[in-house]
């Protein structure tokens, strides 16, 4: 790991910073998304999150029974309504398996406010999660997935902690609790699942319990995933900016870390399940990136020890990597005409759906929602080929 713990870029490599910081992944998708949604003009901060929380997940077929045909789900009538609005968009989705998902769609209200509501599909069976003013985040949990109404703020005097709420849908049918406060903790437990985008929260499944996890040296954290060693990744930085990847064996006792580039912010880390094969994209610098600005995109397939720059783009385009346990990987290009799904280890790049506005991975399953559209668009054969699905 000595390499990983040096790594950093030689001045020689070409450098892209990233386009995607403060509104990673989402930049131009939601742009489109809130001119759609509220008209030309209209700015609406949207605070739905999709975070990645990626457990453990074999080959992500579904390890349980589907609930069984006599189990009765509830049918929220308002959310139902949300959902199938003609003015209502879709806002984010998570998988666990190909047959397992959850969708948050949101409708704008009088004066810019918003409500939201959630769909949760477990292979072929369906319930909603209730309409909420404080926006849904989704997230996998093993293979099945949890919509989480959450609270505007970590602080434990927040008022909209009383309707926080944890939905699930699993082979006994659906679940609901309401979470709860905890205080910080430096440590997190086996069965809790990590969610980053800002601090980094615990959340307890079994409990409802959700919980910032303090890591030293680190203010916000990104795309937080954990491989079946148990091991959790993620890119720590401060607020400062520097971002370095983390990872931690003994659930936060202890964190390791390695410098992803120096002097960037933030930055996109991919981890394969068995944690072998790295996909990594630097954050931009501190100062505005220029037009010509460009990062590397960067592969290791032993776990962080050597690194491999399999390409170089423009910063403002460059985004969503996947890494696959064969060793390779994706990445999403989207400059202009050029836009390329690249192949870390894999050869020449495909080239994606023009719609397609991002790329998370899952196991060996691949999906993006649509560009300024509500559909999500999915690939079994790591990019080639690709398939439409009304999350509804």
């Amino acid at each position: 790991m000595s390499e990983l713990k040096e790594l950093s870029w030689e001045v020689q490599e070409t450098v892209h910073p990233l386009p995607f910081e403060a509104l990673e992944r989402r930049g131009v998708r939601r742009r489109h998304r809130r001119q759609a949604l509220t008209g030309a003009g209209v700015a609406v901060a949207v605070t739905i999150a999709v975070l990645a929380a990626v457990l453990p997940l074999g080959k992500v077929t579904g390890s349980e029974k589907p609930p069984a045909a006599g189990v009765s789900m509830p049918v929220d009538q308002a959310a139902e309504k949300l959902i199938h609005d003609k003015k209502s968009g879709f806002a984010g989705i998570a998988f666990a398996t190909p047959t397992r998902w959850a969708a948050v769609w949101m409708l704008a209200q009088p004066g810019y406010t918003w409500n939201y509501a959630a769909v949760l599909s477990r292979d072929g069976v369906r319930t909603t999660a209730p309409v909420s003013k404080t926006g849904y985040a989704v997230v996998a949990d093993g293979d099945d997935v949890l919509a989480l109404s959450t609270p505007t703020s970590m602080k434990g005097s927040d008022p909209t902690w009383a309707q926080a709420l944890m939905i699930g849908l699993t082979d006994k049918g659906r679940i609901e609790k309401k979470l709860h406060w905890a205080p910080p903790t430096t440590e997190f437990g086996d069965g809790d699942v990590l969610m980053g985008d800002g601090p980094l929260r615990a959340l307890n499944p079994q409990t409802g319990v959700l919980r910032e996890v303090k890591v030293p040296g680190v203010d916000n954290s990104y795309t937080p995933q954990r491989d079946t060693t148990g091991r959790w990744w993620l890119v720590g930085a401060r607020n400062s900016g520097v971002g370095n990847i983390y990872w931690t064996d003994d659930h936060g006792r202890t964190w390791d870390h390695s410098v992803i580039s120096p002097g960037r912010m933030h930055g996109r880390l991919a981890v394969s399940p068995d944690g072998n094969t790295l996909v990594v994209i630097p954050g931009n610098k501190p100062e505005m990136a220029r037009p010509d600005d460009e990062v590397p995109l960067r592969l290791s397939t032993d776990r962080g020890d050597h690194w491999t720059t399999v390409a170089t783009r423009n910063s403002t385009y460059l985004s969503s990597p996947v890494a696959f346990d064969n060793g390779t990987g994706l990445a999403l290009y989207q400059g202009g005409k050029d836009r390329e799904l690249l192949r870390p280890g894999a050869g020449t790049p495909f080239t994606p759906p023009t719609d397609l506005g991002e790329v998370i991975g899952v196991g060996d399953f691949v999906y993006g929602m649509q560009y300024n559209g509500n559909h999500v668009i999915t690939s079994t054969n790591h990019g080639k080929t690709w398939k439409y699905i009304d999350p509804r």
